[in-house]
């Protein structure tokens, strides 16, 4: 690298705390790190230690300023379509279908009163394809990440594998849980922070943790985690000092996960701090899997609605023509059992609270203002007339209550979008469904939706 670039990289850096982005100076940085010198020529043993140097200078950027300003927001899962690029038999095919998004459907979502999505980006095809397959993963996303820009929404880029994109809550991933650790792994971590950058750090983050193993909690298990994050961070800041990250803790990413993160471990003031919340599970589960007979279970948990989800159960099961008596009392049987454990639980709202107090205390104790914490996702399946799940207004009371908890400490949030707990009504229609956005303070914005949205 000449002097003058070097120069130049510093120069930028100074001026920080002075200008509010610094992009030319970043891009010299970037290209100081990255050296296109061969390790054979003349005088390139100086590389590491000019690199290091920059390094040490552009690290600042990664202290100066607020990370990204975020408040309320929306998890599109599987929203951009590249399974062609996960190599399958012959890896020299060609991309097949084109991305996904579509602009009408982010405006919507903007139109809603939403300022920010949450992005679930499978790592799959950035990980495993090679070559020009590897660079139209990389270019597909691109593309794919400007036209959502064009909303007005700003973006959060999440790695999550695509099996768990659309796993119910408190589930273990089908795939492999991604190593923090590995270095094919930290080099795209670095690239999609490149990318970003490219686009516009001003109103992009990159969550590097979302793909955590629900088994992973406690002790060894939990360092190990937080090993991986700080991996992560530092390919990641290698690239984009001045990025908004973000981050979240072990145990699924939960809020257990999260008061047990070490932040002075990281020693990034641009970090944003994030954690899910589903419980109870046996509230916001019913209707899925082994609970997928389960319909009504109230929140707060009430005994005496216990007949009344019952009734709602057995209507559900009895639509079955093909089980024999047999299998419905069997059925039956195992809905009480669950109703049983679920209510044993004494979910009431004072424990929701506590739960939330545990964060609001692990922030204060680590001195993070409200503005770094971000309830990642949130929600409960809905039930309807063919599948279990809450009741609309045990649904509205937990949404609610747990929207206000969030805002209540001045936390950022993003709503939980898969199938079965949509923005929208599941029939043909797809019609911003009246309870999720009444529980979100939005019900307001539901005039300002384009004719057949």
């Amino acid at each position: 690298m000449s002097v003058f670039r070097f120069l130049i990289c510093a120069f930028g850096s100074a001026l920080q705390a002075m200008l509010a982005e610094a992009s030319h100076a970043r891009i010299l940085c970037i290209a100081a790190i990255r050296p296109t010198v061969p390790k054979s020529a003349p005088g390139s043993r100086l590389g590491p230690l000019v690199a290091s140097l920059v390094l040490a200078l552009g690290a600042s950027l990664a202290h100066a300023g607020d990370p990204l300003a975020l408040h309320r927001g929306v998890n599109v899962p599987n929203w951009l379509e590249w399974t062609d690029l996960t190599p399958k038999g012959d890896r020299r095919r060609p991309p097949g279908r084109a991305q996904s998004v579509s602009i009408n459907d982010f405006n919507a979502i903007k139109a809603l009163g939403f300022d920010f999505v949450r992005l679930s980006v499978d790592p799959g095809p950035l990980l495993s394809a090679d070559g020009d397959y590897r660079l139209e993963a990389f270019n597909r996303l691109e593309r794919a990440v400007r036209l959502v820009r064009r909303s007005g929404l700003k973006v959060v880029l999440t790695l999550q594998a695509a099996s768990q994109a659309e796993l119910s809550p408190g589930t273990s991933p089908e795939g492999p849980v991604a190593n923090g650790l590995d270095d094919r792994y930290r080099v795209v971590v670095a690239s999609l922070a490149g990318m970003m950058l490219r686009v516009g750090a001003n109103a992009m983050a990159l969550e590097l943790t979302s793909e955590v193993d629900p088994g992973s909690c406690d002790g060894p298990s939990g360092r190990a985690w937080e090993a991986q994050v700080e991996g992560m961070v530092r390919a990641a800041r290698e690239t984009a000092p001045a990025l908004t990250l973000i981050v979240s803790g072990a145990c699924g990413g939960s809020a257990k996960g999260l008061v047990q993160l070490n932040p002075a471990a990281l020693k990034d003031d641009r970090l944003l701090y994030s954690f899910q919340f589903f419980e109870p599970t046996g509230f916001t589960r019913q209707g899925v899997g082994a609970a997928k007979d389960v319909k009504g279970a109230p929140w707060p948990a009430d005994a005496v609605a216990k007949p009344l989800a019952l009734v709602f159960s057995k209507l559900l099961i009895s639509q079955d023509e093909d089980q024999t008596p047999n299998d419905l009392e069997s059925r039956i049987s195992d809905v009480r059992r669950y109703l049983d454990g679920y209510l044993a639980g004494a979910w009431e709202e004072s424990r929701l609270k506590a739960r939330f107090s545990e964060v609001r205390t692990w922030a204060e104790r680590h001195h993070l203002p409200p503005r770094r914490l971000l309830l990642g996702s949130f929600g409960v399946m809905a039930a309807n007339q063919n599948r279990g799940g809450a009741l609309d207004a045990d649904r509205f009371r937990w949404l609610n209550a747990v929207r206000r908890e969030a805002e209540a400490f001045g936390a950022a949030w993003a709503y939980s979008n898969p199938n079965g707990m949509s923005l929208t009504t599941p029939d043909a229609y797809r019609r911003p469904d009246a309870v999720v956005l009444e529980a979100l303070g939005l019900a307001d914005k539901r005039a300002a939706l384009p004719a057949g949205e």
